[in-house]
């Protein structure tokens, strides 16, 4: 029986991503995984760092649920993620939100953003400095240019942002946040002082 991280994810989906042979090339042209309409299947880049695999399966997958919104995908990429019974799966979601929710800190507050980074563990430390490491390697004019092409095909698409709109997961991030304190709020029984 087949025990690995993406089988479990699949399964959700009733359909298994496909590894892409010529991941390495993704990696040039800055992409982690596509959707194939006409193919109807979900491609991922294997060449990335491995923690960061499970959560684009979810993205991939997402898309051959119908959700074609870039932060609808990586939101549902999460969710499915988080509630897994896997720790590597469940590690991919964390580190997903995580970076998401850090970049539009940083936007907003590079101080708050920077505390939060100085008080990560030293394996989240060395998990974003490997993938850093990574992905800077690839930076150049082929990156650029992939970036555009995907920018403009997202905004042709009614994604108005664009490639910010991968981002744009941390505002369900966000409602899914208060959501589960309201509900924890509902529950909690309300306390009465005795009148004297």
């Amino acid at each position: 029986r087949d025990r690995s991280p993406s089988r479990g994810l699949g399964d959700v989906y009733k359909r298994q991503p496909k590894a892409v042979l010529a991941s390495r090339g993704m990696s040039y042209l800055d992409i982690t995984g596509v959707f194939f309409a006409y193919t109807f299947e979900a491609n991922v880049n294997v060449d990335v760092p491995d923690y960061s695999i499970p959560a684009t399966m979810g993205h991939e997958l997402s898309h051959l649920r119908g959700y074609m919104r870039e932060d609808e995908a990586n939101f549902l990429g999460y969710l499915c993620c988080r509630e897994s019974s896997h720790p590597d799966l469940r590690y991919s979601a964390a580190m997903l939100a995580f970076t998401h929710a850090t970049n539009q800190l940083y936007r907003q507050d590079p101080e708050a953003a920077q505390e939060i980074f100085d008080g990560m563990e030293e394996g989240v430390r060395r998990d974003r400095a490997y993938n850093s490491a990574y992905w800077e390697r690839f930076e150049g004019r082929l990156s650029e240019v992939s970036r555009t092409v995907n920018n403009t095909y997202l905004q042709a698409n009614s994604q108005e942002d664009g490639v910010q709109s991968y981002g744009r997961m941390v505002d369900l991030l966000l409602a899914d946040q208060r959501q589960k304190l309201s509900l924890i709020h509902i529950s909690e029984p309300t306390r009465r002082t005795p009148i004297s």
